[in-house]
């Protein structure tokens, strides 16, 4: 169990590393044609990108292993609050100063995470049917025809559809890994929920680099933070059995609502950036992949 909430805090801190990364080589790709869909392609192979989604990687293998033992709404908003990695990275790397309003956020923040920390329940997820993972696949299309009509739309309201996309394939992903029940890596290769995660991750970094292009890192992130948090900690409590421990219902709320709720107002109070050639401070964290 102790092994299970380090993962999750390393994801966390994986994450925000990675989205400084990401952001800034997305920054430097223009976005051009009718779609974009080339030039978000482009980005992800950027070496700066690429280096990004390295520690992208390590932080989606650590929350596959905290996802194991640990309710969705625990790790989901955990790995949410990479937003105030990137808050403490920018601080060190550019000295720029925060507000006493994002100070106190990140007071917030903490005291939210110490809230799941300590009310989350560790439990197996509970056996799914065959309608669950129909139900992923289905999600799929969703989500991949999102992604073709997000990708025509530019400026700040395409980064929003682009951002909500890229939340909805982490979103996804994380249902399909808390939702894994197999013995073998030969089942693994087989299993359709196993197999849907590779659709999710592929999509939500290709939908998350696309929405870095059109507009501000922050207004993406926060509507992708919304969606990859909410979404999979509903399905979790309503059909793969996790909760919180006897007695800290109430905790578990009040932990979930100030993470979350502060995840998104530091994303948004990022839009007060340092000049150019600093690191954005309204970066953060870039596909739970």
């Amino acid at each position: 169990m102790v092994f299970a909430y380090v993962a999750a805090f390393a994801t966390a801190l994986f994450y925000g590393c990675s989205a400084v990364l990401e952001d800034r080589a997305a920054k430097q790709t223009p976005v051009t044609g009718a779609s974009g869909k080339r030039a978000a392609f482009r980005a992800t192979v950027q070496p700066l990108y690429v280096l990004g989604m390295g520690l992208s990687v390590v932080a989606w293998a650590l929350s596959l292993y905290a996802l194991r033992t640990l309710p969705l709404f625990a790790v989901q908003a955990i790995a949410a609050s990479s937003i105030g990695v990137v808050a403490v990275i920018v601080w060190v790397t550019t000295g720029h100063r925060h507000t006493r309003h994002e100070i106190g956020l990140l007071g917030l923040l903490g005291l939210g995470l110490i809230s799941l920390a300590v009310s989350a329940a560790p439990s197996d997820p509970e056996p799914v049917t065959w309608r669950f993972g129909l139900g992923m696949w289905l999600l799929v299309a969703v989500v991949a025809a999102a992604a073709v009509f997000a990708t025509r739309v530019h400026g700040s309201r395409g980064a929003a559809l682009l951002g909500l996309t890229s939340g909805l394939s982490d979103a996804g992903m994380a249902m399909c890994a808390r939702a894994i029940h197999v013995h073998s890596f030969g089942e693994l290769l087989t299993d359709p929920i196993a197999l849907a995660l590779v659709p999710f991750t592929v999509m939500g970094v290709v939908a998350f680099a696309a929405a870095l292009q059109r507009g501000s890192a922050a207004t993406a992130l926060a509507c992708q933070q919304s969606v990859a948090t909410v979404v999979p900690s509903a399905i979790g409590l309503l059909v793969l059995g996790d909760q919180a421990r006897s007695g800290f219902g109430p905790v578990t709320v009040v932990g979930f609502l100030i993470t979350v709720g502060t995840v998104i107002a530091l994303t948004l109070a990022g839009t007060h950036a340092p000049p150019p050639g600093a690191l954005p401070v309204e970066s953060a964290h870039g596909t739970r992949r």
